[in-house]
């Protein structure tokens, strides 16, 4: 498969990234080679390898509940663009 910058920009545009013309050089170089991995690792001969599954009985601690002070309202709303009352607002979601 050829990496493109075409397909790079696609990419990018997917996951919400932007790439100057040497990230996407960068991208492409590393993202050429990770696909190679892949097909080398596509090649290797696993017939007659038995899967091992393991199984954890190890019990998960819980820490305490312990009653903390929470954050002050006037702390939470303070760098809020906008708020109404001690409530941050926000523009209306509409589908």
């Amino acid at each position: 498969m050829e990496i493109t910058t075409e397909l790079v920009n696609h990419l990018a545009e997917l996951s919400r990234l932007e790439f100057d013309e040497q990230q996407t050089e960068n991208f492409k170089t590393e993202f050429a080679k990770t696909l190679q991995q892949m097909e080398t690792l596509g090649k290797v001969d696993t017939t007659g390898v038995v899967l091992k599954q393991t199984k954890l009985n190890a019990q998960t601690e819980l820490s305490p509940d312990e009653v903390k002070t929470g954050i002050k309202k006037e702390d939470v709303t303070k760098n809020a663009p906008d708020t109404i009352g001690a409530s941050i607002a926000v523009p209306m979601m509409v589908d």
